[in-house]
């Protein structure tokens, strides 16, 4: 060890005095330190304050590697000055070849350095550091305690590995096949460790990282991390394995890093602030390092097994003498017993926690302090060696939340996000900076999740705005958190995490809906049948009509005897005027009959064509009409992927790099690995960079030639927009999305519970509907078409123009009967010589009146406006038989004779 001047001082002042003052009896200590040990303050007054005899030193500097140089620098000492214990070099070479050779001549040997555990066991070797097979066990608990899947091992050299031996030990089990999950990496001689530091930052995307290094390159390899931004990750871990590295300050770094390691004692404790104030004075108990403390204890131990043996047998001869390494005897035994003392000699006040044995000269008992840097003064975790396989936690959960919450408001999250619509969308102010540029469903679910969690956030748009450089950016911890339209899958999932799915889709077909939907089917009930056809049928209606007529005009079966009581009646009557004939050829084409039917074998004939006729158009327009009903109810041949993968007339397309062309390129299913190849192979291609492009693509697309597959909120976000478009088919397949994070991420659970509290409290299904059914609807949402919810009822768009129909010619029937009503008022009041008004009323009260069933043949006229003569009465009587005679056909002569019987009925009464 190389000494500070004033110890040295100190070393030598002993030797002076020893020799000067001719000292009747005196213990001879021989110190053997290599070049390049610790410069740090040793005060061997340790021993003398605990000891009543004088010590003698004898201090020497050997090499750390030439074995024979060593040997003969100890036979040198040991021979001239009869040393009674030596305290070792931190060489382990040079160790091993004094320890051995201490062995020979039974002197006690003290290291205080780490030894790796296949190096010979001597019972004169004590070494204080803690056992290499317990340490390495205590750092693979530790490890295992943190939940690392995937980390690097930087190591300095063979003796980090031996130390890292069962941390290297730790795999888990993918599947069948076995996938190591730790990484090593070798530091290499410096001083430039960037090269090595960049590719540890492509190994694995976790940022898990052990380090073990001497301590005084510790800053060094942290600075030039954070020159190549492998420490700018808040979710970056590194486990420093030196038991020193509490000893360093970290906050020149300047980093978010969370650091852990260990320490052997607490510098803190009552213990090391006295020893520290009396012996070490220069240096801060924080700044105390295992290697002065181990020696502190060794000279301890030293010190009261030599007490020990005293208080056993006062007269004891302890001086050891001269001892010779060319002897040709064996040294016997240690005369003494210090050895045997030593190892059962427990020390209670040593500073790196109780020594109770060292028993094989191993340090078996000890504890270990995992701590925070940025929280050294209370241990998450203390590990014992008496349970080697355990971790004692020293934070409970609720102290662990607290705490990575605390590191979490001091940290400005970057969001990695790309822009499309709902998601995210730039805003319209051009003076905006900030989170304030942009707007959308992301940015408000971000928001919600950044109040409950107590964080703040900014967001960043991804390169060329697309989902795979947001991957990179997470991967690559330029961003913490990745949030869009974010597929959740098996791919994405091996080199980022997710949080709980905040929404659920599945993959569908975007089409445009055809012509034929887009016109108005009212008058669909017309579509059986040509309009030249219908056009033939009405004319041939009103010539056959006509045709009837004549031909029973001329048949004379169809004159007929209008009083069957008259055998020989002077006229005959023919019934098939217009309006007859109009009727029956009308009834029989509607296929309800007539009550005249003619009898002429003639107009018969011509009538049973004209109902042949009638049978085969009306059977005709039946089938046609019901044939186009259910044709008009039916979709486009194209009803789900099946169609749509057996035709080659309508192209599909899917986003160029997203997760629906995962889908389809890595699918088992035959129908999809099909449609995949069609895909690929096409020319001009059927990919589009964004799902923007795809619906801009399926709506310019003449007759419907382009369906593009897109995931089912996207879907219904453009249905709301534009009434033009339709969804075909079912989902391909059930999916979420996530929230994004780098692997590891230690905030994934505070994300995860932020996602759950807003789905259960309905604040994500209430963004999902102010932006798809509110936000930026530049007219009344389209509406619901009923066929996609039932397409076996027809709706007023199919039968319409029936009822138009219906009300049209209700209303001209109802038009003529007024007409006719009206002219007949006014034949009526010229006739009777009565007002139209007076007429007009009296005709309407009766006609209002819906319970009289029997009308007279002339008006009744109230009282108030009856003041005519007898003679208008008798005009009103002759009215009344004339028409009578009319309806009854009685001939002229009968008429003027009950007409002159009247009048002789008149006079008689007058």
């Amino acid at each position: 060890m190389k000494f500070a001047f004033q110890n040295l001082i100190i070393i030598f002042s002993f030797v002076i005095y020893n020799y000067l003052c001719l000292a009747k009896d005196y213990i001879k200590v021989g110190v053997f330190f290599n070049k390049d040990q610790s410069t740090e303050n040793l005060d061997w007054n340790v021993i003398q304050d605990n000891l009543n005899l004088q010590l003698q030193y004898q201090v020497s500097e050997i090499p750390e590697t030439d074995s024979f140089a060593v040997a003969k620098i100890f036979c040198r000492s040991v021979s001239e000055n009869g040393l009674s214990i030596v305290f070792g070099p931190s060489s382990i070479i040079s160790s091993d070849m004094i320890g051995s050779m201490c062995s020979t001549f039974q002197i006690p040997f003290i290291s205080t350095h780490y030894t790796h555990m296949s190096t010979k066991e001597y019972p004169n070797n004590f070494n204080l550091y803690p056992d290499a097979n317990l340490f390495s066990q205590g750092l693979a608990t530790i490890v295992k305690s943190l939940d690392w899947d995937v980390f690097v091992i930087i190591y300095e050299n063979e003796e980090s590995l031996a130390k890292l031996q069962d941390v290297l030990k730790i795999y888990y089990v993918q599947g069948a096949i076995d996938r190591n999950t730790v990484l090593l990496k070798h530091l290499g001689p410096g001083p430039d460790y960037r090269p090595l530091l960049k590719d540890v930052t492509k190994l694995t995307p976790s940022r898990r990282i052990i380090l073990d290094c001497h301590v005084d390159k510790i800053t060094e390899v942290l600075l030039q991390g954070k020159e190549v931004k492998l420490l700018d990750d808040f979710s970056t871990s590194i486990f420093l394995s030196s038991m020193d590295a509490h000893t360093l300050d970290f906050q020149q770094l300047n980093i978010i890093t969370n650091i852990t390691t260990i320490r052997l004692f607490d510098p803190k404790s009552d213990v090391i602030a006295k020893a520290v104030k009396q012996y070490y004075s220069s240096i801060v108990p924080g700044k105390l390092r295992v290697e002065t403390a181990l020696r502190h204890d060794a000279m301890l131990l030293f010190a009261k097994s030599i007490n020990s043996l005293l208080e056993k047998n006062p007269e004891i001869d302890i001086i050891s003498e001269p001892k010779f390494c060319n002897a040709s005897d064996k040294y016997a035994i240690d005369r003494i017993g210090l050895i045997n003392e030593m190892q059962q000699t427990i020390l209670t006040n040593a500073l790196t926690g109780e020594i109770i044995s060292l028993e094989n000269g191993k340090r078996l008992h000890f504890n270990l302090e995992v701590i925070e840097i940025t929280n050294p003064d209370k241990p998450i975790g203390i590990w014992t060696s008496e349970s080697p396989e355990d971790i004692h936690l020293t934070r409970n959960a609720t102290e662990r939340e607290q705490e990575l919450q605390k590191r979490m408001q001091s940290y400005n999250f970057i969001v990695s996000s790309k822009l499309g619509q709902p998601y995210l969308m730039e805003t319209n102010d051009t003076g905006a900076v900030g989170n304030s540029r942009y707007r959308g469903f992301s940015m408000d679910l971000i928001t919600e999740i950044a109040k409950i969690m107590n964080i703040t956030f900014q967001f960043t748009l991804a390169y060329k705005n697309l989902q795979i450089e947001i991957v990179e950016d997470l991967v690559n911890r330029r961003a913490d958190l990745g949030i869009c339209d974010f597929t959740i899958t098996q791919q994405r999932n091996e080199k980022i995490d997710f949080s709980l799915p905040f929404m659920s889709l599945g993959i569908s077909i975007l089409h445009k809906k055809t012509e034929q939907e887009e016109i108005s089917n009212m008058y669909g009930f017309m579509k059986p049948l040509t309009w030249t056809v219908w056009i033939y049928i009405t004319t041939l209606y009103l010539v056959i009509s006509i045709v009837i007529l004549f031909i029973a005009r001329l048949d004379p079966d169809d004159w007929e005897n209008p009083h069957p009581c008259d055998l020989n009646p002077e006229e005959l009557e023919n019934i098939w005027g217009i309006k007859n004939c109009l009727w029956l050829t009308l009834g029989s084409i509607m296929a309800q009959g007539c009550d005249i039917l003619p009898k002429g074998s003639c107009s018969r004939i011509a009538t049973a064509m004209w109902w042949f006729f009638s049978l085969i158009m009306t059977s005709t327009y039946t089938a046609n009409m019901a044939a186009f009903l259910t044709m008009s109810r039916q979709d486009d041949s194209i009803k789900g992927v099946e169609d749509l993968a057996n035709q080659n007339k309508v192209k599909y397309g899917v986003m160029a790099g997203g997760s629906t062309q995962s889908f389809f390129e890595t699918s088992n299913n035959s129908l999809y690995q099909k449609m995949w190849a069609t895909m690929s192979n096409e020319n001009p291609s059927v990919f589009e960079d964004s799902n923007a492009k795809g619906v801009e693509r399926v709506l310019n697309t003449k007759q419907g030639l382009y369906a593009f597959f897109m995931e089912s909120p996207q879907i219904e976000y453009e249905l709301e927009r534009n009434c033009d478009l339709k969804k075909i088919g079912q989902y391909l397949d059930s999916k979420s999305y996530g929230i994004g994070m780098p692997l590891g991420a230690v905030y994934r659970h505070q994300i995860n519970t932020a996602v759950l509290q807003l789905k259960e409290n309905g604040k994500i299904n209430e963004l999902k509907e102010k932006w798809w059914k509110q936000e930026d609807l530049e007219g009344p949402p389209c509406p619901n078409d009923s066929l996609e919810n039932n397409k076996d009822e027809l709706t007023l768009a199919n039968v319409g123009g029936a009822f138009i129909l219906l009300a049209a010619g209700i209303g001209l029937a109802f038009l003529l009967a007024i007409t006719e009503f009206l002219w007949n008022i006014r034949h009526i009041s010229a006739e009777e010589h009565m007002t139209y008004f007076e007429t007009l009323k009296s005709e309407l009260k009766f006609a209002c009146n819906i319970t009289v069933t029997r009308k007279a043949a002339k008006p009744i006229i109230s009282s108030s406006s009856s003041s005519r003569s007898t003679d208008d009465d008798r005009s009103i009587s002759r009215t009344i038989l004339a028409g009578a005679g009319s309806v009854l056909n009685i001939n002229a002569s009968v008429l003027n004779r009950l007409g002159q019987g009247h009048a002789d009925f008149e006079n008689e009464d007058e």
